[in-house]
């Protein structure tokens, strides 16, 4: 109870472990309880996240049988505010004017004519007078007020004596001493100006506030209740004297986590007891410390530490000295070490040693055998390629925790100094978040940035950018994805993805009209813009369909022509409504950047744009705090600025700074301790104890971190003791994380490159950490040879053999499925075979053309995507929207010549022999975005023109075209049966045959038309590049089509009609077994019959065998090889040899063409990992090849109804 005899004074006490703190403050606050029992106690703490762990520990400490209650931990600011309410009344509520938020709008008005508030600087007038646009001046002018802002909060507190001085006009006070000219035009042609008029405007501030709380603490005769304060390593001297003069009237307990239980503020470690221990130094010894230390703060020149002693404590603690030595600056009641640190125990581990040394003073406590400790794993530090490397050896890490020295998930913390770069990635090896799933690791993240808590913040963020965006397809097609977008335009899932399918047919790419095109600098076409498109779309609902007329143009008001999209009718046309509004809505956020307004307009009009774009689901409660979120801040752009009594007139460029630097801060009510392992970024004074601390990205270039401040801090460059700065405050944080494990401690950052392997360097604490460890271990720092147990480099992969050949200690793995997939440590890429064996499927029924042909085009795409329904659609450029309108080329895709030669040119020429082709573009290639835009849609057609004219050639030539193909190719449907008896397993193959037409000289007779144009050289292509990807298509149609046709007593011929520089080898050989078949009896034709369906059995076996991973075949390389083979003239093994380079050329590619492992979007190379046909180091004596050798001539036995020419060099078969 605290009555006016009550114990007055301030009580230190001292613990190196933070939990040993913890039955001292209790007992105190057992032994200070308040008379009145509802009366509250208070504790000050350190930090946000020390208040649930401070609870916690208490409650833990008291047990079952008691509660802790009422209870006030709070914050020293938050009690600072209290106080001064409750002793200085009205005077006090000036306080919440001064913060950075409303203070900025205050100076941001002041700026607006600096020159009238005295601000005669040159930079400040340069930097002001200087921006080109009303962009750029308002964003200048905002950030300029904001960075003063952020100066003069921490001038309140730590140089009250500048402002105050600067009231009274003496505007040299801070550098009336210095030589720098510049530096005393800041203050007296800057800030102090500033200041006065800010001063002028707002009233009493936090300094003056300050010196009348304390003429009030002083002054007053009344008791106060004791306080306890708990876990501080700083406190500015201001807070620090309102401190003492509270213990003046009340018990003041200091509760603080000292590293060192000997005197370290000048790390002598000698003292006249002559033992090596510099405990409890007098006023003098601090005094002289104080003195030295602020001789050494003058000194520029001056390293940042006294190196002395432990040079560990000296770089790391400055921050905790300057603490300590203000903390004994006045009288102190009792200054107690807790009897935990008295001890001497030996240390254990590599850990520990390096405790005791920080704890005792002794840095020779770090000594060690390296040879001897290689399976400590207490302290280890991981030098990885990657973020994501990172957090996959961390994971194992974890578990070998969990699993060896029984650390519990709860009792582990996993820190970043920049957490927000590993948030995307956490998901990946951790799972995600909270999940029930993740038993072995649970988790949940902390200081999370509002942005990445709920898609609807990275929505409208996207939103905010629109000003200055393209607006591709991709980013409405992403928008679309959203189903508080769809909502609102009252789409469902299926209408958005119909609506989709239809934007990319109107190959639209960027930009909401020629305007928008126009307004960034470039010329206002309106071709591929969403305007342009939405045109295209309702011409083609309102024509109800132009059907086969591909060239029904419609005529515009304005004399331009357009081409109506076609496919768009019925109720589903209803979302083209949709995306109009969809595009108004963009629009109206465009228009945003013309405006200037009052900050409340502005929060008025975005909540009315954002209600109109997104609708949430009432049930999702997510959703709901999210728009709530959202909804709050955007009131606070008007909300702060009315705090100071202001409206100032903003930009959108200012808004949104304000808006994204919201939903980039923390949430101030996110939980810190919630169960589970604490992912969480590296706070000062959060340092909290954890049987397992981790710490990723010590990178050279991440850690300490060092703000910039622009040149206009007199702070950093006139600094004192007791003062702050953020290097300073994180060299402080690593020595508090060092102390907080109580097992384990996991350092790692980013030390080899991913590309090169070279070493990187870590943060400078983490560097001098490995110095120290080197050094007391016998190693000096350039002898790499020598083995350090504390060090790991890790693999690039974590796959890697050395994870499990148990050769290393540190280096294991408790992933079964990368140890199904470790070699030789030479793969670069896991081989999916390898790790997730593919297994067997029925084949449909009956089996559809169209996949059968797909597999021998690209393998690895059907089967990833149609057989296990592995999508990486959004990786492939062909298959999603356009980024860009063609510049210079026509894409490779739309296989421009075929098509015009097919639809227009083909049927012209058969419909009239006399006609002549004109060799313009058809209708619907002018004006359906294909050509390219402006002076290269010329010369991309030229070549294209000239393919069509040698198809053309060719086909006359052939002769098989008459009159009747005027209508041009149709298509076919086939549905054969491919079982010979009975008895045979049900096999039917069924699906669409195109382009057929009928044949010149036979009145019933049928040709399936393939046309190959070389459009690169404006000719046609040879047949050596005509490969497999063609031919076993082509002949499974024909095929297909030849079996549908074979009834009656005198069928009719069916060819395969091959435009090319010359008829390949299967065509010939088809169109001869045709005309063969054509001429036999009925008996013959049987046993012809039954031999083409075993050949299409066959290749359905192909299929069927590489669905069940028994088969390795690709097409382009298998044609290299096939190539190769058929032009040797050695013997099998010597020519695989020589051929052995083409064949990795193919695969792997070149400097002139890409290979086909690497074919878009990454199928192939996702299903083989690393391996290269050929290659001796990932095919060893060619196996591989040689697999896909007999693959391919299995494969052209089958395509080829004469002799294959094989040379007669096929390779022996592989084992």
């Amino acid at each position: 109870m605290h009555t006016p005899d009550a114990p007055t004074g301030l009580v230190i006490l001292r613990a190196s472990r933070l939990e040993a703190l913890i039955p001292p403050l209790q007992r105190l606050l057992d032994e200070t309880r308040p008379a009145q029992p509802l009366a509250a106690q208070t504790v000050i703490a350190a930090h946000p996240g020390m208040k649930p762990w401070l609870a916690g520990a208490l409650a833990r400490h008291v047990g079952a049988s008691r509660i802790v209650a009422n209870l006030e931990i709070q914050l020293p600011s938050t009690w600072l505010d209290r106080l001064s309410k409750a002793l200085l009344g009205a005077q006090a509520v000036a306080l919440p004017r001064y913060r950075r938020g409303p203070m900025r709008w205050s100076l941001h008005g002041l700026l607006a004519d600096a020159a009238a508030h005295g601000v005669t600087e040159p930079r400040f007038r340069a930097y002001l007078a200087e921006a080109g646009s009303a962009d750029q001046r308002a964003q200048r002018r905002f950030q300029l007020a904001d960075r003063l802002a952020k100066l003069f909060s921490q001038y309140l507190v730590y140089r009250s004596d500048w402002l105050l001085a600067w009231e009274a006009g003496r505007s040299n006070w801070a550098t009336g001493q210095q030589t720098d000219s510049a530096l005393r035009a800041l203050e007296s042609q800057a800030l102090a100006p500033l200041w006065r008029a800010l001063v002028g405007q707002l009233g009493d501030h936090r300094g003056r506030l300050v010196d009348a709380l304390l003429w009030a603490l002083d002054s007053s005769t009344a008791p106060l209740p004791p306080l306890q304060v708990f876990g501080l390593s700083h406190l500015p001297p201001a807070e620090l004297a309102v401190l003492r003069a509270y213990a003046r009237h009340a018990l003041v307990s200091i509760h603080v986590p000292d590293p060192c239980r000997e005197y370290w503020g000048g790390l002598y470690g000698s003292s006249p007891r002559g033992d090596g221990r510099g405990r409890d130094p007098d006023a003098a010894a601090w005094g002289a410390f104080r003195e030295n230390e602020a001789a050494r703060l003058d000194d520029p020149a001056a390293l940042d530490w006294n190196e002395q002693r432990h040079p560990l404590l000296a770089r790391w603690g400055r921050l905790g000295q300057h603490f300590f030595a203000a903390l004994t600056e006045d009288a102190v009641r009792e200054d107690i070490r807790h009897w935990q640190d008295e001890a001497d125990e030996a240390p254990q581990n590599r850990l520990q040693r390096l405790q005791e040394s920080i704890r005792r003073l002794q840095p020779a406590l770090m000594r060690e055998d390296a040879a001897a400790t290689r399976a400590d794993a207490s302290l280890r530090i991981h030098a990885c390629h990657t973020r994501l490397r990172e957090l996959e050896v961390l994971r194992d890490a974890l578990l070998e925790a969990i699993d060896q020295d029984g650390v519990r998930p709860g009792g582990i913390v996993v820190m970043a100094p920049d957490i927000r770069a590993y948030l995307p990635l956490i998901p990946a090896v951790f799972g995600e978040p909270g999940s029930s799933r993740e038993r072995l690791l649970p988790y949940h993240l902390a200081d999370v940035p509002v942005a990445r808590s709920h898609p609807l913040f990275t929505v409208f963020e996207t939103l905010l950018e629109l000003s200055q965006s393209r607006i591709s397809a991709a980013e409405v097609a992403d928008l679309l994805g959203v189903a508080e977008v769809r909502r609102a335009l009252s789409l469902d899932e299926a209408a958005s993805d119909e609506l989709l399918e239809w934007l990319r047919a109107s190959r639209v790419a960027w930009a909401l009209d020629g305007a928008h095109k126009a307004a960034l600098g470039l010329p206002p076409r309106s071709e591929h813009s969403f305007a342009w498109a939405m045109d295209r779309m309702l011409a083609g609902y309102l024509m109800a369909d132009p059907g086969e007329d591909t060239d029904a143009l419609v005529q515009l008001a304005d004399g331009s022509e357009l081409l109506p999209l076609p496919g768009i009718h019925g109720p589903a046309a209803a979302a083209l409504g949709s995306l109009d509004r969809l595009l108004c809505e963009l629009q109206a956020w465009r228009d945003l950047a013309g405006l200037e307004a009052p900050a409340s307009v502005w929060a008025d009009t975005l909540r009315a744009r954002v209600d109109a774009l997104l609708r949430i689901d009432p049930s999702d409660a997510d959703a709901r705090a999210a728009l709530a979120a959202l909804h709050r801040a955007i009131e606070h752009v008007a909300a702060e600025p009315a705090a100071n009594g202001l409206d100032p007139r903003l930009r959108l460029v200012v808004v949104r700074e304000l808006l994204q630097d919201a939903l980039a801060a923390v949430p101030e009510q996110q939980s810190f301790l919630m169960g589970g392992i604490s992912f969480c970024g590296m706070v000062p004074q959060r340092a909290l104890p954890f049987e397992m601390v981790a710490v990723l990205g010590l990178d050279e270039d991440q850690f300490p971190r060092r703000p910039a401040h622009g040149g206009i801090d007199l702070m950093a460059t006139l600094r004192r003791l007791g003062d702050r700065d953020v290097p300073g405050d994180d060299r402080y944080l690593f020595l508090e994380t060092v102390m907080a494990a109580r097992q384990r401690l996991h350092l790692s950052y980013i030390g080899q490159g991913v590309r090169d392997g070279k070493p990187r360097n870590p943060a400078a604490p983490l560097a001098e950490l490995l110095a120290e460890l080197d050094r007391h271990a016998g190693l000096t720092p350039d002898d790499p040879a020598s083995e350090r147990p504390w060090l790991l480099r890790h693999p690039l992969q974590a796959f890697d053999a050395r994870y499990f050949d148990g050769r290393h200690p540190g280096l294991f793995s408790y992933s079964s499925a990368f140890a199904g997939m470790r070699g030789a440590g030479r793969r670069a890429l896991p081989r999916l075979r390898e790790g997730a064996p593919l297994l067997p499927e029925a084949l449909p029924e009956p089996i559809p053309l169209r996949r059968l042909e797909g597999f021998f085009k690209d393998p690895a795409r059907a089967l990833l995507h149609d057989h296990l329904q592995v999508a990486l659609d959004a990786l492939d450029d062909e298959a999603g929207f356009l980024d860009a309108e063609p510049l210079d080329a026509i894409p490779r895709i739309a296989s421009v010549a075929r098509q015009v030669f097919l639809r227009e040119v083909l049927p012209r020429r058969c419909a009239d022999p006399a006609w002549r082709w004109d060799a313009l573009p058809p209708a619907w290639l002018r004006h359906g975005g294909w050509l390219p835009i402006g002076t290269g849609a010329a010369a991309a057609w030229a070549r294209e023109a000239k393919a069509v004219e040698a198809l053309l050639v060719c086909a006359e030539q052939l002769q098989r075209f008459d009159t009747r193909s005027a209508a041009g190719g149709q298509s076919q449907r086939i549905d054969i049966d491919l079982a010979d008896n009975p008895d045979d397993t049900p096999r039917r193959l069924s699906g669409i045959v195109p382009s057929v037409l009928a044949l010149r000289g036979s009145e019933q007779g049928l040709q399936r038309v393939f046309a190959y144009p070389d459009a690169n050289q404006g000719g046609l292509k040879k047949v050596a590049a005509i490969g497999f990807r063609e031919s076993v298509p082509a002949f499974l149609q024909w095929a297909a089509l030849r079996l549908q046709y074979n009834g009656g007593p005198t069928p009719a011929p069916v060819r395969l009609t091959v435009l090319a520089m010359e008829e390949p080898a299967f065509a010939v050989q088809a169109n001869a077994w045709d005309e063969r078949y054509c001429a036999a009896c009925a008996a013959e034709r049987r046993v012809m019959d039954a031999e083409l369906r075993r050949r299409l059995r066959g290749l359905i076996d192909v299929w069927q065998q590489a669905c069940q991973g028994e088969s390795r075949w690709y097409p382009r390389t298998a044609s290299t090889l096939w190539n190769q083979a058929i032009e040797a003239d050695a013997e099998p093994e010597a020519w695989i040899r020589a051929a052995a380079k083409n064949v990795v050329n193919t695969w792997r590619g070149n400097d002139f063409l890409p290979g086909e492992c690497k074919d878009a979007p990454g199928y192939a190379r996702w299903l083989e990992g690393d391996l290269v046909f050929g290659d001796a180091g990932s095919d060893p004596g060619h196996i591989a090849l040689k697999r896909m050798l007999d693959e391919t001539c299995r494969i052209a036995a089958l395509i080829h109804l004469g002799d294959a020419p094989t040379n007669g060099k096929a390779a022996e078969p592989a084992p």
